[in-house]
């Protein structure tokens, strides 16, 4: 790789117009060190802002008037990072929610005698304890239901729903009989984290300035903002996070590191 011409000011080739990706790595704690499980790349991020902020303590002098900043000192930094994305991938939805990722298998098998509500109302949906279903029968302990004139199958969420003017009472207790297919779904269990934790790497690619690529070695996020599933316009989520040192790995350079890379 070529060497980087060095940024120095003034030159109207340093002026930022970012864009570029953003790749995560969520951290784990193993027999009490966290360690990368490897870098999802986030999708499209409209926005990637690092903020340094520094604590001070000021003295003034109290021998006149005046009263002068006599001494200044910084008793601590901070250095904040938020990223706002548009995709709704596994990762992030994970990382947006405080939650963790998962599967759910099921193996297809037939049911029988299933015991579906015993207080039904007119209109109301009823899960079944599968989904992907097929071959429902309805009963009431009399009599089989009639599909479409006493009850509806949302086949896929496996859910039944009773149907106005059918013959189905409030009494009744309905038991229902079906064939559900074998799936795998993958999930995301939202607030099963303590807390989410990831190395961050950006690639930058701008449309005008120096080209930079950035490691952050640890950050924690909090999510913020909302996470919109129904809306009039495309949704996002924001993650806002603290750079945390890790001085044992990085003694030099806890927090993170800029390279200029063109």
């Amino acid at each position: 790789m070529p060497t980087a011409p060095l940024a120095v000011s003034p030159n109207p080739n340093n002026v930022m117009l970012g864009r570029g990706k953003i790749f995560g790595d969520r951290l784990q704690l193993v027999n009490g060190v966290l360690q990368r499980t490897g870098e999802f790349d986030l999708g499209n991020c409209t926005a990637l802002e690092l903020t340094p902020k520094a604590d001070v303590k000021e003295k003034y002098e109290s021998m006149d008037p005046a009263s002068s900043l006599y001494a200044r000192a910084v008793t601590r930094q901070t250095h904040s990072l938020k990223i706002t994305g548009d995709e709704y991938s596994l990762f992030n939805l994970a990382n947006a929610l405080m939650g963790n990722q998962g599967t759910i298998t099921t193996t297809g098998a037939s049911v029988t005698g299933e015991t579906l509500t015993t207080a039904p109302l007119a209109g109301a949906y009823y899960p079944t304890k599968f989904r992907n279903i097929s071959a429902v029968t309805l009963h009431d302990g009399v009599s089989t239901k009639v599909l479409g004139t006493d009850y509806a199958v949302d086949a896929a969420s496996g859910r039944i729903q009773i149907l106005p003017g059918g013959s189905i009472l409030p009494a009744d207790t309905l038991t229902v009989d079906y064939t559900y297919a074998s799936y795998t779904l993958n999930t995301v269990s939202g607030g099963t984290a303590a807390s989410v934790d990831m190395y961050i790497r950006f690639k930058g690619n701008p449309v005008k300035g120096p080209q930079f690529e950035a490691e952050f070695w640890h950050v924690q996020f909090t999510p913020n903002g909302n996470l919109g599933f129904i809306a009039d316009d495309f949704g996002n989520w924001t993650l806002e996070g603290m750079c945390i040192a890790d001085p044992i790995n990085h003694p030099t350079e806890p927090l993170y590191h800029l390279l200029q890379v063109a």
